[in-house]
């Protein structure tokens, strides 16, 4: 799962700019080539607000609205930056708001997919990582979290977040340890 690393939310001087957000990239990458190396699906998320569907996060987030318009349908901002562009034929679920399974075709998806576990990595860890966290769990889905492919913009709430990821929803791991489960023989995702 790689969530909402957007144009909007990544790039330099971005109306909602997670600049931890761009540190992260080659670890995203680096996942993201050994998955589809062996065939584990990548899935993204974007955030998506539209004037047409208006929600409260809009009101609390007046960036996402015109004249700004940070994530908003149609705008570039919506796009998942260069380097990690999805391929043809890969999943992008737009979400209007921060949990990637309320109200989108996420679950059934995974279901059709036979998906089990779910690999997380994306902005921001508090958010929209954690509101979907949080969801995979009650939908019972077994959740890694990858330490050092999330973030957010302050330390002390990534950590924060990532303990109780770690206590409550799923379990920590980093690139390297995922790299080496994913890249051994005898790596099995709906097994694990």
């Amino acid at each position: 799962m790689v969530i909402d690393m957007q144009k909007g939310f990544i790039e330099e001087d971005a109306a909602m700019e997670v600049a931890p957000g761009r540190e992260i990239i080659p670890n995203i990458q680096n996942l993201i080539d050994s998955s589809r190396s062996v065939q584990v699906p990548v899935i993204y998320t974007r955030f998506v607000y539209s004037t047409k569907v208006p929600n409260l996060i809009g009101e609390l987030h007046a960036q996402h609205k015109p004249p700004v318009g940070c994530c908003m349908l149609g705008d570039p901002s919506v796009e998942i930056v260069h380097d990690l562009k999805p391929r043809d034929g890969e999943l992008i679920i737009d979400k209007h708001g921060y949990d990637a399974f309320h109200h989108t075709c996420l679950d059934y998806a995974l279901r059709s997919l036979g998906i089990k576990q779910l690999i997380f990595t994306g902005v921001m860890t508090d958010i929209c990582v954690l509101s979907t966290i949080t969801s995979a769990l009650h939908l019972e889905y077994q959740v890694w979290a990858v330490r050092d492919a999330t973030a957010t913009i302050w330390p002390q709430v990534q950590e924060i977040t990532l303990d109780l990821i770690e206590r409550a929803y799923g379990m920590l791991t980093d690139t390297e340890e995922t790299l080496i489960n994913l890249r051994s023989t005898n790596y099995n995702l709906q097994s694990r």
